[in-house]
């Protein structure tokens, strides 16, 4: 059944081509401008092979023993075709599809809310500004019973996501909870067109440092990142920070966009190469630079940073245009072409890979073994050189040039944010205080919160704990607990002896967590990171996503870093100062 659906697969697109290359197979081999046109090697082959699909189809269609639905064997098809090739190469349908069409156009179709899963619950994390949701009064942390005359209860986020979104115009009827009332409120919604926003805050600091968060690429990011810079250089700035951790990428174009704003006029900026002619662009600046070149750039990458944040990052860092912070990006070097097959399905594929100014591929072998799509950087030297002369590394993603990772959590404050337990708190507390922003967490905001937290179970493992588990496991287990296997009795009351040689080694280590556990609230490390948190969702609900985000900065390592990097003018220009081993060396004739 596996190579039977394998032929399907393969079928369906290839009889989509084969049809599409007849219609025009007269003009590739007339026109010059086609020279470079994918067309297949040995056409009696291609033909064979098409004639087999047909029949396996054919086939399958009039003997399975069930019926067969031919339409969903054919996407099957197409998906199974994609699958020897990059995982980037997509057939996309439905939700995948949607997905693009959002990315592409910047906007959809819903009511204008982010949602989350807490506690098992529905739950609004943020209206987005300007949308029916927000006009109407939906506020974080309300929670989301019924859709219509659907109950969320066991709902899957997908599955909600799909029944709130719809047709421009139609009604949707959220049925929502709302802690601070107690009460269930019913808001009839008109569904309309969604902008997102994925430059979802700027802003400039006390200390005159600049600073736009980037989630996305997509159709309005060039657009609103112009707003921001526009907006913040009017403050007279310091330095700029440009934070594109964990954002996967998206729209070329947009990439390109921004990088106009904060480069010279006329520089190289991004070459790609692929099969086809139409692969192989040369991309330029084209304007004058939105910000002053005095004024010092740093960019957050991390390692889900990736295609489109890696261009930015990569482009910058060869132009030495800017500090890159951080730690090492994902790895995509590769450009993504989209064709319609049809108005509800699309293939998203491979077309060119990407390069940088200094002639750096940065892509990641993670899939294909043969070095083909990262061009063998991982078996040679792939040392490049930027503008300034610094050598930076091809293939694998972007280095930074100061690496900071990302404090971790502390257990116990990880286990509060899988609990929902800070929004839940702050879409209760918020509102019931009548707080306004800016936040300040005080101490009777932290007592009030110890209080509430009564009602929930932390789940959280402290360092060693799953070490001792291991060892309790261990000695149970132990041959000396068998010792009396010979003994009836013994052999009945094992298990005691056993638990009580556990208890008797762990007796002391088994206090040490009870201690342990029983301070969590009040340790100091701990306390520092359950005020951020509130002082975050607190924010959140009091003011919006801006305020959250810009309050997130307060304790954030890697940003502070970026920061007293700008503040620094030494140290920012030192890092463009190319080291003695770094020096390009140039042959000499004798």
């Amino acid at each position: 059944m596996k190579i039977i659906r394998f032929i399907i697969i393969m079928s369906i697109v290839c009889l989509q081509l084969f049809a599409q290359k007849k219609e025009n197979e007269k003009k590739e081999l007339t026109s010059a401008k086609k020279k470079n046109e994918i067309i297949f090697s040995n056409d009696q082959d291609t033909k064979s092979y098409l004639l087999m699909l047909e029949n396996a189809l054919n086939r399958v269609s009039e003997s399975y023993v069930d019926s067969v639905n031919e339409s969903e064997l054919i996407k099957a098809g197409i998906k199974g075709m994609m699958k020897p090739l990059d995982p980037y190469t997509k057939f996309l349908s439905g939700s995948s599809k949607d997905r693009l069409d959002m990315l592409r156009t910047g906007k959809y179709g819903g009511v204008g809310i982010q949602i989350g899963l807490r506690r098992d619950t529905l739950t609004v994390l943020t209206p987005f500004e300007d949308s029916p949701a927000y006009t109407e009064g939906i506020h974080s942390g309300d929670q989301i019973i019924m859709i219509d005359s659907v109950d969320t209860k066991g709902m899957t986020l997908k599955d909600a996501s799909s029944l709130i979104k719809g047709e421009l115009g139609s009604m949707v009827k959220l049925t929502i909870f709302r802690p601070s009332e107690k009460k269930k409120i019913i808001f009839e919604l008109t569904r309309a067109n969604i902008i997102v926003k994925h430059v979802p805050y700027w802003g400039v600091d006390d200390d005159g440092i600049g600073y736009v968060r980037i989630t996305k690429f997509s159709k309005n990011t060039a657009k609103d990142f112009s707003l921001a810079i526009n907006d913040i250089k009017d403050e007279e700035i310091k330095g700029l920070v440009i934070d594109l951790r964990s954002n996967s990428g998206g729209l070329l174009s947009n990439a390109i966009n921004i990088l106009d704003k904060l480069t010279d006029r006329g520089l190289n900026l991004l070459n790609t190469k692929g099969r086809i002619k139409k692969s192989n662009r040369k991309m330029n600046s084209r304007r004058v630079p939105a910000i002053s070149n005095n004024i010092p750039v740093a960019v957050l990458i991390n390692k889900s940073s990736a295609s489109a944040s890696e261009i930015v990052s990569g482009v910058l860092q060869d132009l030495d245009r800017a500090v890159i912070v951080g730690t090492k990006s994902f790895g995509k070097g590769l450009v993504q072409s989209m064709y319609n097959l049809n108005d509800t399905t699309t293939l998203k594929v491979t077309t060119a890979k990407y390069y940088t100014p200094s002639g750096r591929l940065i892509q990641k072998e993670d899939y294909l073994e043969n070095g083909f799509l990262t061009d063998g950087l991982d078996k040679k030297d792939s040392l490049f050189y930027t503008r300034g002369g610094r050598k930076v590394q091809g293939g694998g993603g972007i280095t930074p040039d100061v690496e900071v990772k990302q404090l971790k959590l502390p257990n116990y404050v990880q286990g509060l944010w899988r609990a929902g337990v800070f929004l839940a708190f702050a879409a209760d507390y918020v509102p019931r205080h009548n707080i306004k922003a800016p936040i300040i967490i005080t101490d009777k905001i932290y007592k009030d919160f110890e209080k509430f937290l009564l009602e929930y179970e932390i789940n959280y493992s402290l360092p060693g704990e799953k070490d001792l588990a291991r060892l309790k496991t261990s000695i149970k287990s132990n041959d000396d607990s068998k010792k009396d296997k010979f003994n009836l009795l013994g052999k009945i009351f094992f298990w005691k002896k056993a638990d009580h040689k556990t208890n008797s080694l762990t007796r002391k280590i088994d206090r040490y967590y009870y201690k342990k556990r029983a301070n969590q609230y009040w340790d100091q490390e701990n306390i520092r990171w359950i005020k951020n948190g509130l002082l975050r969702e607190m924010s959140l609900v009091a003011n919006g996503e801006k305020e959250k985000i810009k309050v997130s900065l307060y304790e954030d390592n890697v940003y502070n870093e970026a920061k007293n990097i700008l503040l620094d003018l030494n140290r920012y220009h030192d890092i463009f100062i190319p080291k003695k081993d770094e020096l390009k060396m140039e042959s000499v004739p004798n």
